[in-house]
């Protein structure tokens, strides 16, 4: 039994010590983030300083001017001997005195605030930027792991937290602790006995404080794994209201919600009841010191080693001592929020982007518009693999400048996943893609995307106007290229009908524009973005017939002479192409002609496969 005991309890201290250190390890992490943005305000960062050493040293003098007063009245001598005054005159001097001090404590104290706050209202913001630009820099795999709200919670409402937890980190904790530390030397000072009693005492708060933080901490990381949930239910429900009205008009209410909420709430309690259990000792502790202090006090001006002053000095000093310390294990309760935000934004931070420029990466000043998959293969991410792991599989194919590709297969055969990686929206796993015969690496990202004219099946409109959405590509273009490029669309005449024309806001995604508008917008994005290299996404695939070869014209038009992969269904868009790409469960299937294809397809995809032929097309068709 008491070796179980024994193992249990070496296990506790293990746990705490493992703890300790994890705490430690991620509050350096969090200042080598944050510290970037603050040093640029270094030098306000001293003088708040200075203004928190003075305001340390105005709270410890504040009551001298009573303690004088009262050691004057006790012992019937002259207040201020050596200046000679009458006993009215030195108490009004007293009391100006005081009144002096307690105003420039109140000024310290107010500009202490003012700029800490400051300080760390511009720290936070500025690593807010950081923080969604480098959320945005993440590859399209990182964002395919986390659902919108689960990001939307952590780079708003987490560093919010954040910047509170900062904030009060900047102006209670450490004037606090060393407020703390002065009103001992003082003490000490007077009497050695009260100061043991306060320093011990007080130790034994700060310790309450740290230990009940951890727990908090804990909690705290728990509820906001909990809110991440639940704001990742709410983006996902508010996105679907319209299939939730329709199915479930009686039942709206998302039983997920409902539960995780119960979850969040539990935690919520719990972080409450800790925080309230720590006021509650600090109360008791604080109580307890001025008891001590007051009996040894007493028996020391009753001996007549202590002045009834000095008492009313150390009394003052501790009750003193309660506004701060209460604000201090307030502050401790809300670091472990802090510390929970701030363990959720340093990973993300963290998260190298799979994608970026290489350090010898050059410009894509121009292209000629030669694509090359040399033995391409792409893995897809373990959280949204269903059934086959990679998307594709050994992928080898080339199209010269200027050629139409028709790119055709079932869904999920790897399509989108070809359109993915020439973006470099992410990494391949083996293999490379070359452009113009060098591998889209050794190109920077921006140089390389800007070549590159693509329209989306379902075209994504952010909250500009009109003339920004189309110019999202190229914003660079004048007014008369917008419109130019508007007629040649055919949407000039009903952009101009808009109340605001082409600075009209685009809201709510563009919903209220229908399908065939929305694309035409997406295709003038494209027209204006004048890329070398079109690719299509099944642009008309949502559309209605009439609309759809309208559209198919217009991106004929487009693209004459520039090299296009065209994502589609619709086999009448091969009579357009000179080449077809076959992709089935992420292999090469077919690479040719149309009229190879023609031949091929007649023997049906099932005969291929069974044969064995269907990744080794016919020798006359496989080369480019």
């Amino acid at each position: 039994m008491r070796t179980q005991k024994s193992e249990a309890q070496r296990i506790r201290v293990q746990k705490r010590r493992w703890y300790i250190l994890r705490s430690w390890a991620d509050m350096r992490r969090l200042f080598s983030l944050l510290w970037p943005h603050a040093s640029p305000h270094k030098h306000l960062l001293f003088v708040g300083g200075l203004l928190s050493a003075f305001l340390i040293a105005l709270r410890l003098a504040q009551p001298w001017p009573l303690k004088m007063v009262i050691d004057s009245l006790s012992k019937s001598k002259p207040l201020i001997p050596w200046l000679h005054l009458d006993w009215m005159t030195a108490i009004i001097v007293m009391s100006l005195l005081y009144l002096v001090v307690s105003i420039l404590a109140a000024l310290a104290e107010y500009w202490q605030l003012i700029l800490l706050s400051g300080i760390g209202n511009k720290i936070l913001f500025s690593f807010r930027t950081q923080l969604f630009r480098h959320t945005l820099a993440q590859s399209i795999s990182f964002h395919d792991k986390r659902d919108i709200g689960e990001l939307v919670t952590r780079i708003v409402s987490d560093t919010a937290r954040l910047r509170r937890g900062i904030n009060g980190i900047l102006v209670r904790s450490f004037q606090v602790f060393f407020t703390f530390l002065a009103s001992i030397g003082v003490v000490l000072w007077l009497d050695w006995r009260i100061a043991i009693i306060l320093g011990v005492c007080g130790s034994l708060a700060l310790f309450a404080m740290g230990k009940t933080g951890r727990r908090i901490l804990r909690a705290a990381r728990r509820n906001r794994r909990r809110e991440g949930q639940l704001a990742a239910i709410v983006a996902e429900d508010a996105h679907g209201i319209r299939e939730l009205q329709t199915f479930r008009p009686q039942q709206l209410a998302d039983e997920r919600f409902e539960r995780r909420n119960v979850k969040s709430l539990k935690e919520e309690q719990k972080v409450r009841r800790l925080g309230a259990g720590l006021m509650f000792r600090m109360e008791i502790l604080l109580t307890f010191i001025v008891c001590l202090a007051l009996a040894f006090g007493a028996i020391g001006v009753n001996a007549g080693s202590f002045s009834l002053g000095s008492l009313v000095l150390v009394v003052h000093y501790i009750v003193g001592l309660y506004g701060p310390f209460r604000r201090f294990a307030a502050q401790a309760a809300q670091s472990g929020r802090t510390m929970a935000c701030a363990d959720r934004l340093v990973k993300v931070m963290e998260t190298v982007p799979a994608v970026q420029n290489a350090p010898n990466a050059r410009q894509a000043v121009a292209v000629e518009g030669t694509i090359s998959f040399e033995n391409v293969s792409y893995k897809s991410s373990k959280i949204i693999r269903s059934g086959r792991k990679w998307l594709l599989d050994d992928v080898s194919f080339q199209i010269k400048p200027g050629e139409r590709v028709a790119v055709i297969g079932s869904n999920g055969a790897g399509k989108s996943s070809l359109l993915r990686l020439l973006l470099r929206l992410d990494e391949t796993q083996t293999g490379r893609i070359a452009i113009d015969g060098s591998d889209i690496r050794e190109y920077t990202i921006e140089s390389i995307r800007g070549h590159f004219s693509v329209v989306f099946q379902h075209g994504i409109f952010f909250t500009l106007t009109v003339a920004e959405n189309m110019t999202l590509g190229n914003p660079n273009a004048t007014p008369d290229q917008v419109k130019e490029t508007a007629r040649r669309c055919g949407i000039n005449e009903w952009i101009e009908s808009l109340k605001k024309g082409y600075d009209t806001p685009v809201r709510r995604q563009g919903n209220l524009f229908s399908g065939g508008e929305k694309q035409k917008i997406a295709i003038a994005r494209a027209m204006l973005r004048n890329g070398q290299i079109w690719l299509l996404d099944e642009p008309t695939q949502s559309l209605d017939s009439a609309s759809s070869e309208g559209l198919t014209k217009l991106l004929l038009e487009a693209t004459h002479g520039r090299t296009t992969l065209w994502i589609t269904h619709d086999h009448a868009i091969i009579d357009y192409c000179d080449r077809v790409l076959v992709m089935h469960e992420g292999k090469v299937a077919f690479f040719g002609t149309t009229d190879d294809f023609g031949r091929w397809s007649k023997r049906g995809l099932q005969d291929h496969e069974k044969s064995g032929d269907i990744h080794n097309p016919l020798p006359s068709i496989g080369a480019a």
